[in-house]
């Protein structure tokens, strides 16, 4: 019954000419509907395709900025990394160690150095608080030249140079017997010579009367000669 049904409908459209009509129409309209269809279709496709490329080219403009600053990154870290005191370490924490010892140094051997001000101010007696209290600041002076001569091995190995902190350690101070001997045999020449190497360094006491070590500093120091 359904064959003899299409193939009467198929036979009217071709001779009934209302029914054609209708029949076209509506061939038309599915087909024109169809193509609008596939025609977005093949558009919304070719504008995915091109932000897909404009995507893929984004992308690989940022790998390749990624790239470089990771290289720049690398870099950097190469060049902040130095061999300090035979370890690699970051040039920013080599420093930091450095400046924290003498710090440290510096304020002991400050405290140490005015704390000893009474003491060396006692006649005599008071020769063996000041050369204890320079050996500390030496041995401190030497220790904080020890450690920045290491920082600039690790920073500029080729203007290191060794030869203030050997020249720091290397000096030697007099016992209290030779200061005594030199203070009584010349206490105008011992007076003299300290003033003019302080003097460099201070112009307070280039203006300092110097004192008469004439007969009265004679007998003075006999009297206390006899006594020690």
């Amino acid at each position: 019954m359904a064959f003899i049904f299409f193939l009467s409908f198929f036979v009217a459209s071709h001779t009934i000419t209302a029914l054609a009509a209708i029949t076209s129409t509506a061939i038309s309209a599915v087909t024109g509907t169809t193509s609008t269809v596939m025609g977005r279709s093949k558009a919304t496709a070719r504008d995915l395709t091109a932000q897909n490329k404009l995507l893929r080219t984004d992308l690989d403009d940022v790998r390749r900025r990624n790239s470089g600053l990771v290289a720049d990154n690398a870099r950097l870290r190469r060049e902040n990394i130095v061999t300090f005191r035979g370890r690699p370490t970051i040039v920013r924490q080599a420093s930091r160690e450095v400046l924290d010892s003498t710090m440290a140094r510096t304020t002991r051997s400050t405290l140490a150095n005015v704390s000893s001000i009474p003491g060396e101010s006692i006649p005599v007696y008071g020769i063996a608080i000041v050369l204890a209290a320079t050996a500390y600041e030496i041995n401190a002076a030497c220790d904080n030249m020890k450690d920045l001569y290491e920082l600039q091995v690790a920073i500029d190995p080729e203007s290191a140079r060794s030869d203030d902190k050997n020249s720091v350690c290397a000096i030697e101070l007099p016992t209290k017997e030779q200061l005594w001997q030199n203070f009584k045999d010349s206490p105008q020449t011992t007076w003299d010579a300290s003033i003019a190497k302080i003097g460099d360094i201070s112009d307070s006491v280039t203006t300092m009367e110097p004192p008469e070590f004439g007969g009265m500093w004679q007998r003075f120091m006999n009297w206390v000669t006899t006594r020690l």
